[in-house]
């Protein structure tokens, strides 16, 4: 890293702006990739499968089953 910071250093303005202008290139493209898989991403979360009603009828039983326990006294 420190050889590229020399580097940087001993260009002109002109070199030097080509050099951020050739690292925001090499950026841009990375985040088309990103973008590239949050859409993927999107896909898989949508194929997560749908509870329906009568599934979640067990989770209501079981909470009124869980709000009838008495807590022991030490």
């Amino acid at each position: 890293m420190n050889d590229i910071l020399l580097k940087y250093t001993l260009l002109d303005k002109n070199a030097k702006k080509e050099v951020i202008d050739f690292i925001d290139f090499l950026l841009s493209k990375n985040r088309r990739i990103n973008k590239k898989q949050i859409s993927e991403y999107k896909k898989k979360i949508l194929s997560v499968s749908k509870w329906t009603d009568a599934d979640m009828k067990i989770f209501s039983e079981n909470q009124k089953l869980l709000n009838q326990w008495k807590v022991e006294k030490w």
